[in-house]
């Protein structure tokens, strides 16, 4: 419920004219990377202590709409998946099955072109906040995977991208975008008592989408 506020909000800003408004939507995909985390872990099958979790680069896949009015300044709300590749090592030295570290997150971001377009590409620079609709930590453990989860989190992000007109309605578009959520906890799923705390979760994005104008 939280998430759709947002976007409430986006689409039913007030437009100018056709000629001076315009909405896109974006699909894109990416390279995630995100670095090796340590963490507390209490009530675990090997005790309590500090855990180590590396992780390893991933992908993420995601959708937004973009509103602009004519003016250097546009808004995007959005969702993406991502899901990096992880390995546990526990606080007794043992290391779990690898997993993932991996989330759905909405987002809403405010963009400023900047007055440098050059021909037909336009960078832009940008921030906003996102919203963890879940997250979790995974470890293949047999005979059943072991899950650790948590939702609801508030983050923030900083953005820089390069947009390149195809035509009057078509355009790629670039972005490297850094996402910073910090001390999140980790709840064991499926009735288990464990929790994982203190872990961040503050990804690197670099990715390319082809936008559409209407």
């Amino acid at each position: 419920m939280k998430a759709i506020i947002p976007l409430a909000i986006l689409l039913f800003l007030p437009m100018t004219s056709h000629a001076d408004t315009q909405w896109s939507v974006v699909p894109y995909v990416g390279l995630s990377i995100l670095g090796d985390q340590r963490a507390q872990a209490n009530n675990l099958e090997t005790g309590n202590g500090s855990i180590d979790i590396a992780v390893k680069s991933g992908f993420t896949a995601g959708l937004s709409v973009h509103y602009r009015d004519g003016s250097p300044l546009s808004g995007e709300f959005g969702w993406e998946y991502r899901s990096n590749d992880s390995t546990i090592t526990d606080a007794d030295g043992n290391t779990r099955p690898s997993g993932n570290y991996a989330s759905n997150i909405f987002f809403l971001n405010a963009h400023y072109h900047l007055p440098v377009a050059v021909a037909r590409w336009q960078p832009w620079v940008g921030g906003g906040a996102s919203w963890i609709q879940e997250i979790d930590l995974d470890s293949e453990t047999l005979p059943a995977e072991t899950s650790f989860s948590d939702s609801g989190a508030f983050g923030l992000q900083l953005m820089a991208g390069l947009d390149r007109a195809l035509n009057d309605q078509w355009y790629l578009t670039s972005q490297l975008r850094y996402s910073n959520l910090r001390d999140l906890t980790l709840s064991e799923e499926g009735g288990g008592s464990g929790v994982i705390s203190n872990i961040d979760y503050q990804p690197v994005t670099l990715q390319l989408g082809i936008g559409y104008r209407f």
